[in-house]
């Protein structure tokens, strides 16, 4: 097993449900005493619901649109065309969706919605999907971060455009050598756009197209941590001349949260994933984090929000292990 992780992911997870924080990362530990319990939770575990489905092809067709855009601007490429975009990703949803539903999940595929597992929807479930895809698309092309972005590509240094059709996982690594106590962890992080223009100035854009947060001040985490990464790759973590304006938006409705990062909040993001990494090892044997072994499955114990189990992806194996563990 490879040593602890951290990702504003994981640590959510965690505090959100110990025992979903286990089937996640270390449902391995099943294998042995229970083997179906084990292959059923590893067959959940490739599942997505159809909000996160709609979240990973928005990022999908927002990066196909700036690849386009990025060729048009520096290469001299034709202008992005949208329809054709569209088009592509609403054919390969519709497969992706037939796939899903032919499924029997009684082996493992590389994709799977968790609505087709429990028997939850129809085919007509589809199309208000591909809808909300198209329409966060063509919200950002009218909004004026379209205007922005295309602006600032001609002044460009260095651009990253997330591909969530070859993810990068050496890109998304963090160098955390540079901080004292995380040499053993391993952390993942990417934003979905950002670049370098000028001198020491960045811009980076995250995308959210799920439920809108009603706190609209400050800086999120996760940008705080896209932050600290662009400093980390120059071995530093210090603002000192450098000028970073971060954009978390949601789609289509383009309300934000942005801001421009401070030495403060550099500290503080810090200061929160070495909590957070003593939290997690708590749920390690002698909480050593380069062995990364868990302490068995009733370590970690269930939410009492019966809400939050209803639409949970490990509802049925969860009943089964709650059940055993009644037995032992």
């Amino acid at each position: 097993m490879t040593s602890l992780s951290w990702s504003n992911t994981r640590i959510t997870v965690l505090e959100y449900c110990q025992k979903k924080y286990f089937f996640t990362y270390y449902s391995d530990g099943l294998k042995r005493k229970y083997p179906e319990l084990w292959k059923t939770t590893k067959i959940l575990r490739k599942l997505k619901s159809l909000d996160m489905w709609m979240w990973e092809m928005t990022h999908k067709i927002l990066s196909l649109y700036l690849f386009e855009l990025k060729k048009h601007i520096l290469d001299n490429g034709p202008i992005p065309n949208k329809n054709a975009i569209i088009d592509l990703v609403s054919k390969g949803m519709e497969e992706t969706f037939a796939i899903s539903k032919a499924n029997d999940y009684t082996d493992f595929v590389e994709f799977w919605l968790s609505e087709h597992f429990y028997k939850e929807i129809d085919d007509s479930a589809l199309a208000p999907v591909i809808q909300k895809i198209v329409a966060n698309l063509e919200a950002f092309i009218a909004s004026d971060y379209h205007k922005r972005i295309e602006q600032r590509f001609r002044k460009w240094h260095h651009i990253y455009i997330e591909d969530p059709r070859r993810p990068n996982f050496e890109m998304m690594k963090v160098d955390v050598r540079h901080i004292p106590w995380l040499e053993n962890i391993s952390i993942l992080a990417s934003p979905d756009f950002w670049l370098m223009f000028g001198d020491n100035n960045y811009l980076i854009l995250d995308w959210k197209s799920g439920k809108e947060s009603l706190d609209v001040s400050g800086i999120t985490d996760q940008l705080r941590m896209y932050a600290l990464k662009i400093l980390l790759k120059q071995k530093n973590t210090q603002i000192e001349n450098r000028h970073i304006d971060v954009y978390e938006v949601y789609l289509p409705s383009l309300h934000e949260k942005s801001g421009t990062i401070q030495q403060e909040d550099i500290d503080n993001i810090i200061t929160k994933i070495l909590e957070d990494v003593e939290y997690q090892k708590q749920f390690l044997v002698e909480q050593d984090a380069e062995r990364n072994q868990p302490l068995n499955h009733t370590a970690f114990t269930r939410t009492s929000s019966g809400k939050k189990c209803i639409w949970c992806t490990f509802r049925s194996v969860c009943q089964q292990l709650k059940e055993v563990e009644s037995a032992e």
